[in-house]
């Protein structure tokens, strides 16, 4: 049992803005106590303050509104519950420029900051008009600064166990024996950020210890969804073993998650090589760089039970791409078609957009339906270059209906189907890249 749960605090207001004092030391205070730093709990303050502002003033004004906030040992995150008809804050588009002299763009203004002072931002819909807009905010952390760890020479016998809190610190440190990754994600540089993932339960962790206690190596794993299994590839601190090692670890990795109901695993960021016969290939990502040849990455699945099978739906121009995966795969699907029936979505569309300058990345998501899906990616197309972004990929979740609508202004748009991640949405996802060659 994680002794880690996340603590909630709940505070139901009128959408009015003499409630702001109310809001935003509601937000701060939990954000200390969740135990984010003071510049951390300012961002997400004044993204707080911003957000419930506009809902005041132009979506919601008068109507009830519930303010989440939940916290674990990494981040804070803060959630609005309302429900509203019609929704207009195209702003919070990593795109929108706002001008001082324009009385209506000084009014997006609070959107434009909110955006870019958190680390993430989320939007959903459910019924009956209900929006949940959140909001994430990441503990800052001190990176390592000495990487001079040498490589251990590991004697006799080796097992593989979860680490205690202790261990945990120790493998995050030894992490750098790894080398400069570029496919692993950021936080693998931060050793207290990985211990503190493991310890909360966000990451589960495993390691492969000596009689002596030495830690051999070790690998993380975390769920994307209640159905999927994100893998890591092993780090192994003896490069003499470095087969048996990792083959250990996975091992283990996969007979724990064999006993929970998750369905398969998936590696999207490097795999062993002595592990890939164990995997089948989703499909591969080009990586496109500023020197050199581009790197083809592929990313791998393995299905630890039967597949139960699932209701997809996608737009005609992608049907061809999804039966060919699916029977490739060997994945059960039942395939409807959504087709453009002249209905209206008014109001601008919202992409969530992760920028990964160290990868020259850039991560898309569709966070919101609107009537401008072409003009919406063709600015985000246009930022991307601007910052000197070689790599964008755009995710479509293919069990949101409306995600359907985006497919086929990304295939118009030089963006290729690369990889299906089965299960990672509220159905599998196809993740597009952007290719012009």
């Amino acid at each position: 049992m994680n002794d880690h749960q996340p603590c909630r605090l709940s505070l139901k207001v009128t959408a009015l803005t003499d409630f702001l004092p109310a809001v935003t030391q509601c937000v701060e205070t939990a954000a200390l106590f969740y135990g984010l730093g003071k510049n951390e709990s300012l961002k997400l303050r004044l993204a707080a303050e911003e957000i419930f502002s506009y809902l005041c003033d132009r979506v919601c004004r008068g109507a009830p509104l519930e303010i989440v906030c939940l916290g674990s040992l990494s981040h804070a995150r803060v959630e609005f519950h309302f429900a509203v008809s019609a929704f207009d804050m195209g702003a919070l588009n990593m795109t929108t420029s706002v001008s001082l002299d324009d009385d209506e763009d000084m009014t997006q203004m609070g959107l434009v900051i909110a955006s870019r002072t958190v680390d993430r931002l989320y939007i959903s819909k459910g019924i009956h008009n209900a929006v949940v807009l959140a909001m994430e905010q990441d503990k800052a952390y001190p990176a390592i600064a000495d990487k001079t760890i040498e490589a251990l020479d590991i004697r006799g016998n080796l097992s593989v166990a979860a680490p205690d809190a202790e261990e945990a610190r120790r493998f995050a440190m030894q992490m750098t024996l790894c080398g400069d990754d570029p496919l692993r994600p950021d936080f693998f540089n931060y050793p207290g950020k990985v211990a503190d993932l493991a310890a909360s339960g966000i990451c589960h962790a495993l390691v492969a210890k000596a009689n002596a206690g030495t830690i051999a190596g070790g690998m993380l794993y975390r769920p994307l969804t209640n159905k999927i299994m994100e893998v890591f590839s092993p780090c192994v601190f003896d490069p003499s073993r470095e087969d048996e090692i990792a083959g250990m670890l996975m091992e283990a990795c996969i007979s724990k998650t064999a006993r929970t109901k998750v369905v398969g695993l998936v590696n999207l960021t490097g795999l062993s090589a002595s592990l890939r016969p164990q995997f089948e290939t989703l499909g591969w990502l080009t990586d496109y760089r500023e020197k050199g040849n581009p790197a083809v990455n592929p990313a791998f699945c393995r299905l630890l039970h039967e597949d139960p099978g699932c209701q997809v739906w996608t737009n005609p121009a992608l049907r061809s791409y999804l039966e060919e995966e699916y029977t490739r795969l060997f994945l059960a699907r039942d395939i409807r078609d959504v087709r453009n029936l002249g209905d209206a979505r008014t109001g601008p569309s919202i992409f969530s957009t992760e920028m990964r300058r160290e990868r020259s990345e850039a991560y898309l998501r569709p966070l919101w339906p609107g009537d401008d899906l072409a003009v919406n990616l063709e600015r985000h197309i246009g930022l991307c270059k601007k910052e000197s972004l070689k790599n964008i990929y755009f995710a479509v979740d293919l069990g949101i209906v409306w995600h359907a609508s985006v497919t086929p202004v990304l295939l118009s748009h030089a963006f290729v189907p690369r990889i299906i991640i089965p299960f990672a949405g509220q159905a599998d996802l196809v993740v597009f890249q952007h290719d012009e060659s």
